[in-house]
């Protein structure tokens, strides 16, 4: 999870999940306090309702007219609303004509105190049950006392409480999607300058812009400028490094040259005079050799993408000419639309290198091809040439090599080697299909 925008969005995601569902949680409780206590009010009044027109004989006989119910639904059977009458023994001693089974029985309570519970019945259903205790006077000025209860079927409360439920979960949910789209949004746009920052760094990498623009948010300026202050660094580190390097190669070659003519125009014998001039010779070409090699440690981090395809072209131009006596074959089918990170220079020493080697030590016919593999891009060299020995790691070491009795100084595939691995490719030997050699050459691309 190496995303900042992953990161946000899902610690807000699960910051949102968690205060939607406290609050709806929250409201749910809320709200179903509210509506039982109205359930409550409701049928405390109905109880009211039922001493107002209640009248008591002196036998205790409970007389409440049915015209007087408190609500009209009393009256019709099985209607959801009931009321009835208990006495000491709890015994019911009057019922409206909705009631036709008992309601659940309770002689808890003393007098005068309220008792409100839901309670299940296998004859009525779920029902709420509201019930008061009274010690009445009668006329003969006794006291007798009663309990009067009202029950009300809870379904059609149990049946709006979990639609508004539903609703409120479904309403809450989409709020939150709503919250977290709009999040998301706002952190696109939030994140939009970094990420044409990184467009514009991958631009300045594959060589297609110099250098980042001043006009971007405050945050990223101090960002922005010191990036832009290392490019240029760097760009002026490689300018001097290269003059530096060109400059030694100038005034070494100059004493080389010196001494070669010296050794031509001196009172030596000739043989002394060839091993001299040998020898200057070889100088030059270890000078040479170091100061490439110096140059393949350099970072290239700012080099601008080649197709490989036309340079592979001019060298295989100048081998034909160079061995047109053995009438080698050669064949190219390097993409020309696949681009490599390279320095053409030295693309050009690297595959000069290793198809001088392939000519140099027997091959006739050398196959050139390109492919892409895990974002780098493959050269391939195949020939049919005696091919590698089995022990051949060693030839990339410096001075190594699988034939003596060819002139050379041993040094093209370790400088090969080091420049690719200077620009963070690799380079492998193995045996070719051909029955010769195959190079693999592994590099950056341009995209």
């Amino acid at each position: 999870m190496n995303s900042i925008s992953v990161r946000l969005l899902l610690a807000a995601a699960l910051l949102m999940a968690v205060f939607i569902g406290v609050t709806t949680l929250a409201i749910q409780h809320t709200v179903d306090q509210r509506a039982t206590q109205a359930q409550q009010e409701r049928m405390r009044g109905q109880i009211y309702a039922l001493l107002g027109v209640t009248d008591v004989a002196d036998d205790g006989t409970i007389k409440i007219h049915a015209s007087d119910l408190p609500n009209g639904l009393m009256r019709q059977p099985a209607s959801g609303i009931y009321a009835e009458v208990r006495d000491t023994e709890s015994n019911q001693v009057w019922n409206s004509p909705s009631l036709t089974t008992p309601v659940p029985n309770s002689s808890d309570g003393a007098i005068g105190q309220w008792m409100f519970s839901k309670e299940p019945d296998a004859n009525l259903g779920s029902l709420f049950i509201m019930r008061f205790a009274v010690e009445w006077l009668l006329p003969s000025g006794t006291t007798s006392p009663y309990q009067f209860v009202v029950a009300d079927s809870s379904h059609d409360f149990d049946r709006q409480r979990n639609s508004f439920n539903r609703n409120l979960w479904i309403a809450m949910l989409t709020m939150g999607a709503l919250l977290l789209l709009s999040m998301a949004l706002v952190l696109a746009w939030g994140l939009s300058p970094l990420r044409r920052l990184s467009l514009q760094l991958n631009e300045i990498e594959s060589g297609t812009r110099e250098s980042l623009p001043e006009n971007v948010p405050v945050e990223l300026h101090p960002l922005t400028s010191r990036i832009n202050m290392l490019i240029a660094s760097e760009r002026g580190r490689q300018k001097r490094y290269r003059q530096t390097l060109d400059d030694l190669a100038h005034s070494l070659k100059t004493p080389l040259s010196v001494l070669r003519n010296t050794g031509a125009t001196s009172a030596t014998t000739n043989t002394n005079q060839v091993e001299l001039a040998r020898q200057a010779d070889r100088m030059e070409q270890i000078v040479s050799y170091h100061i490439k090699r110096a140059d393949a440690g350099a970072q290239r981090l700012l080099t601008t993408p080649i197709s490989a395809a036309e340079p592979v072209e001019r060298i295989i131009r100048s081998l034909k000419k160079v061995y047109y006596d053995r009438g080698i074959e050669f064949s190219n089918t390097i993409n020309q639309a696949s681009t490599i990170r390279i320095d053409e220079a030295d693309l050009m020493e690297i595959l000069g290198n290793l198809l001088e080697n392939a000519c140099k030590y027997g091959a006739q016919k050398i196959h050139l091809n390109s492919s892409r593999n895990n974002g780098a891009a493959i050269i391939t060299i195949d020939d049919n040439g005696p091919g590698f020995p089995k022990d051949h790691k060693h030839l990339l070491q410096r001075g190594a090599r699988a034939d003596t009795q060819v002139e050379g100084q041993g040094i093209g595939l370790s400088i090969s080697r080091e420049l690719i691995e200077s620009y963070g490719g690799s380079l492998q030997l193995s045996d070719s299909p051909q029955g010769g050699a195959r190079v693999l050459i592994s590099l950056p691309t341009g995209k």
